[in-house]
C-alpha cells in the first residue's frame, strides 16, 4: 500500500515538472538572416543583437562604403585588425575602420546624399565670380545637382563617376586653387568672429568698470554733501547738494569714448583680416603654446570682492587668532579668508565657449 502512494506522488511530481517545463517561454533573437532588413530597431545592432535599452553606452556607427548600422563594439572587434568583409548578409563592401563614423541624420537616404554632394562640392567648387555670366553659372550648379542626384539615386553610377574624375583631372590645378581659397575664406571668418567676440568682452568690462565707478563717486558725492551740510550752516541745502551733483568728471563721456575708440581699432583690425594684413593683428602662430586653461591662468587678475578683516568678526576664529600656538608660526588670518573667497568665486565669470577659440 505505501509503495503504491509513493509510486503516486512520483507520478504526480514527474508530470507536474513536464507541465511546468512546456509552459516556460524562451525569448530566442532572429539571426541576421532572419531579421527584418525594411525594419529594423533603431536601436538594435543587427550584427551582436545588443539594445540601447539595456546597454546604454553603446553608439551606433556607420560606413560610407554600404551605410550599414554596427554598434562601436562591432566595429572594434570585427576590423581592429585590418579591412573585412562587411558582416550583413548578401553585401561583400569591403570596410576599414577608420571610415566608420556616427550617423548624424536620422533618415539614411539624408545621410548618404549629404555625403555625395560633399565629396561632388569638393570637386565642383567654382563660385559665381569665377564664371562669365549667372547663366552659366546656374548651368554649373545644374550639373552638380544632375551628379549628385544620379548617385545619390544609383543611376548610371559608373558613367558618373567617371564624368567626375575626369573633370577633376581637367580642372585639378583650378580646384587645387578654389580649395585653398575656401579654407583661406575659412580662417578670415574665425579670425573676424574671434574678434567680434574680444570685443564683446571688452565691452562687458567696460560696462562693469563704469557701473563701479558711478558707485564710487555716488558714495564720494554722498560724503561730500554731509561734510558741507554739516560746515555751512549759512547757505542753502538745495544750492549745496547742486553744486555736488554737478562736480565730478563725467563718466559717462569717458564710457562712450572708450566705447568708440574699441570699436574703431576693431574696425581696423577687421579690415586687415579681410585683406590678409594682418601686422595689426597678433597672430596665432606668434603665441606660444600653452596648455588651455578654462580660468583665464587659473588667476583673477582684478579680484571680484573686497577683503576687509577689520570689520568682520567670527567669534570661532577670534580665539584661534589670539592664540599663541597659531600666531606664533606665522599664520595669519587674513591668508585663511583670502583663500576662502578666492575659491568661492573663482571660475563663477568663466565661459569656456567665450574663452577657448575653435583652431584654424
Amino acid at each position: 500500500m505505501i509503495l503504491m502512494m509513493i509510486k503516486l506522488i512520483f507520478d504526480y511530481s514527474s508530470d507536474s515538472f513536464q507541465i511546468h517545463h512546456k509552459a516556460k517561454t524562451h525569448i530566442i533573437l532572429p539571426t541576421m538572416s532572419e531579421l527584418d532588413w525594411s525594419n529594423i530597431p533603431k536601436d538594435l545592432c543587427p550584427v551582436c543583437k545588443t539594445d540601447k535599452y539595456l546597454s546604454p553606452e553603446i553608439q551606433f556607427k556607420i560606413n560610407p562604403e554600404c551605410y550599414h548600422k554596427m554598434c562601436d563594439s562591432c566595429v572594434d572587434r570585427l576590423f581592429s585588425l585590418g579591412p573585412s568583409e562587411c558582416p550583413y548578409p548578401n553585401c561583400s563592401k569591403i570596410l576599414r575602420k577608420n571610415r566608420f563614423k556616427t550617423q548624424v541624420f536620422a533618415d539614411i537616404e539624408v545621410e548618404k546624399e549629404c555625403d555625395v554632394r560633399k565629396r561632388v562640392l569638393n570637386v565642383y567648387n567654382k563660385t559665381e565670380k569665377d564664371l562669365d555670366s549667372l547663366d552659366l553659372y546656374n548651368q554649373y550648379l545644374e550639373e552638380i545637382e544632375e551628379i549628385v542626384y544620379n548617385l545619390t539615386n544609383k543611376i548610371d553610377v559608373e558613367a558618373t563617376n567617371e564624368r567626375l574624375e575626369e573633370y577633376s583631372i581637367i580642372n585639378k590645378q583650378s580646384i587645387q586653387l578654389n580649395n585653398s581659397r575656401k579654407d583661406q575664406e575659412y580662417e578670415t571668418h574665425i579670425k573676424i568672429k574671434k574678434l567680434k567676440r574680444q570685443l564683446k568682452i571688452d565691452k562687458k568690462r567696460l560696462v562693469e568698470e563704469l557701473k563701479e565707478a558711478q558707485d564710487k563717486l555716488k558714495k564720494e558725492k554722498e560724503q561730500a554733501t554731509i561734510d558741507q551740510l554739516q560746515n555751512a550752516a549759512s547757505q542753502n541745502a538745495n544750492d549745496i547738494i547742486k553744486k555736488v551733483e554737478e562736480s565730478g568728471p563725467n563718466l559717462e563721456e569717458e564710457f562712450e569714448k572708450k566705447i568708440s575708440e574699441l570699436e574703431k581699432n576693431y574696425e581696423i583690425q577687421k579690415e586687415a583680416i579681410i585683406k590678409g594684413d594682418d601686422l595689426l593683428v597678433k597672430k596665432e602662430k606668434d603665441i606660444p603654446a600653452i596648455p588651455f586653461t578654462p580660468f583665464n591662468g587659473d588667476r583673477m587678475l582684478k579680484l571680484p570682492y573686497k577683503l576687509d578683516v577689520d570689520t568682520y568678526r567670527d567669534p570661532f576664529y577670534l580665539k584661534m587668532v589670539k592664540d599663541v600656538q597659531y600666531t606664533a608660526s606665522g599664520y595669519k588670518i587674513e591668508m585663511f579668508f583670502e583663500r576662502s573667497l578666492n575659491d568661492a568665486f573663482t571660475g563663477l565669470d568663466c565661459s569656456i565657449q567665450e574663452e577657448k577659440m575653435p583652431a584654424f
